[in-house]
This record gives structure tokens, sequence and C-alpha cells, in this order.
């Protein structure tokens, strides 16, 4: 029991470190190669050991939920302070989606994975936590469009999938090209949601249970794994 007692303290600073280390990687790895990229090359990604990864994740899907709620929350946390801090709904709603650069994995793979849905079907935290983005995001999209700043036939759904397909296709390089790319589809996406000129759309806005519609129907492949 002594040795109970003594162990813990460095052994918790340890673990914690290797684990936001993990997560960190992991984050980097998802995006860079996928939700199905080797453990092993995690592992590696994070400078540690393929036994403590296992240790501090058994298996894949406990991963998956690790970045996905440690993604979340840093959206959740963006989300609360644009909505609180910035007065302009317009600025501030382009403030969150340009925050899909770095955490759009949240988002975005939870959203149109099969691979996310499937290891993040039974984390209510996490379902929480998107409910919660998606609810600000839609205030701050009505908001814009009562100011005349939004396009006016756009939904939650719309948003959601131009961010999937424009972080799809955000190149990952070592040099400022995937940057300069991303940024200038960023810039493209952006005046599309402008009121005008604008060419009517065809239908109905997209919500986000079209989405779910759409993903559940397989629709959504092209979007990856």
């Amino acid at each position: 029991m002594q040795q109970e007692r003594q162990d813990p303290i460095p052994l918790r600073a340890d673990a914690q470190r290797n684990r936001e280390q993990i997560i960190q990687a992991a984050r980097a790895e998802f995006l860079r190669v996928g939700m199905d990229v080797p453990m092993e090359e995690v592992a590696r990604a994070a400078g540690v050991g393929i036994a403590t990864l296992y240790r501090r994740f058994p298996d894949r899907s406990e991963l998956i939920k690790a970045v996905s709620l440690d993604n979340m929350r840093r959206v959740v946390a963006l989300a609360r302070r644009l909505e609180q801090d910035e007065p302009d709904p317009a600025t501030a709603l382009r403030a969150l989606l340009r925050s899909v650069n770095d955490v759009y994995l949240s988002i975005v793979m939870t959203a149109v994975s099969a691979h996310a849905r499937e290891a993040l079907k039974d984390t209510p935290e996490i379902d929480e936590q998107r409910l919660e983005v998606l609810t600000v995001l839609s205030r701050l999209l009505r908001r814009a469009q009562d100011q005349g700043a939004i396009r006016p036939d756009i939904g939650a759904g719309d948003l959601i999938l131009v961010l999937a397909a424009t972080s799809r296709l955000m190149p990952i390089t070592d040099d400022d090209l995937g940057g300069t790319v991303f940024e200038r589809l960023f810039a493209l996406t952006m005046d599309a949601f402008r009121p005008a000129p604008a060419s009517p759309l065809p239908g109905r806005p997209v919500e986000y249970s079209d989405v779910e519609h759409l993903r559940q129907a397989g629709g959504l492949a092209i979007f990856g794994r």
C-alpha cells in the first residue's frame, strides 16, 4: 500500500505529458494521413514507444475519442469567446470557420467519417459539445444574415459541407504552399457566402440534419474514411 501512495504523483505527471504528446501527434497524423494512419506512426511522431501509446489508448477508437474530445473542447471555447466578445456576427462567423485550419477534425471528420462516427457513437460529451458548436454557428449565421452580411439562402449544413470540402482539399506540405492554397480556398469560400453578387442557389438551405442524412445514406464517401 505504501508503494501505491508514493508512485502516483510522478507517474501522473509522466502519463499526462505522454498523453498530451500522443494526442497532439495523432491530431497532426489524422490530418496528414487520415483516421487509418498506423498506430506506430502516431507513436513515432509523439516520441513515445508503441507500448506507451497502447497503455494510454488501448485501441484506435479510444485514440479517436481522445483527439476528438480535445479538439471539440477547443472549438467550444473558441465559439463561446467569439459569440461573447465579437460584436459583429459576420466577423465572428468568419473567425470560427477560419479555425477549421487547426481543429476541423472536430466538426468535419466526426460529421462525415464513418470510422470516426463509429468510434464516437457512445461518447455523449462529444455529441453535446458538437451540438453547442453547431448551435453557436447557427446563431451567428442567422445574425449575420439578418444584418445582410451573409446571403440568406444558406443554412448551417451548407457551411459544414463547404468546410469539409475545403479542408479535404487542403494540401499538407513542408513549405508555405499548403498554407497559401488553404488561405486562397478559404477566401474564395467566404466570398461565396456574401449576399451580392450571388447567383440563386437551387433547392433549399442545407441544414446539419441533411448532412447526417447524406452521411447515413453513404452520400459523403467523397470526404474520406
